[in-house]
């Protein structure tokens, strides 16, 4: 199970990396790093051929989007990032009347900016999706930022 590396965040600097090294490590010790941070969660086939992964107590639906998580938490503790949250639910109503609600992946403040973060690949791009990252953008005026994982 590949977990976070640290050599995958070139854009960081390198005593942003040993703080992180050292923030994730379990005994403060750097060079072990905790084991502990990714683990499998247990599920039947998925139709888009996903791995449901959890990391930190949070259930992710793709090994795209827990790797995602583990580059935004590294970011929050270089303080690139602030207020990380994980499956942020909006609700979107039209006149009044509840439509549906949108789920995001991640949503955070960058400078001054928020930000609503989904972690998308090319099936999970489907019709619902696209209708409610335009009800998003019509009802709340935000616009879904897409992450395309691997």
């Amino acid at each position: 199970m590949p977990l976070v590396q640290l050599r995958d965040l070139g854009h960081l600097g390198e005593d942003a990396r040993r703080q992180i090294r050292a923030a994730l490590s379990s005994d403060g010790d750097d060079q072990h790093p905790s084991q502990s941070i990714v683990e499998i969660v247990p599920a039947s086939p998925s139709k888009m051929h996903n791995v449901r992964t959890s990391v930190d107590g949070f259930n992710f639906d793709s090994l795209s989007e827990a790797r995602r998580y583990g580059e935004l938490k590294i970011e929050e503790l270089a303080g690139y990032i602030t207020d990380l949250q994980v499956h942020q639910r909006f609700c979107l109503d039209v006149n009044g009347v509840h439509i549906c609600d949108y789920e995001a992946d991640f949503t955070y403040h960058r400078g001054r900016r928020f930000i609503v973060e989904d972690v998308k690949s090319s099936p999970t791009v489907t019709r619902l999706y696209r209708a409610k990252k335009n009800l998003m953008l019509a009802v709340l005026g935000i616009k879904i930022h897409e992450v395309y994982g691997t």
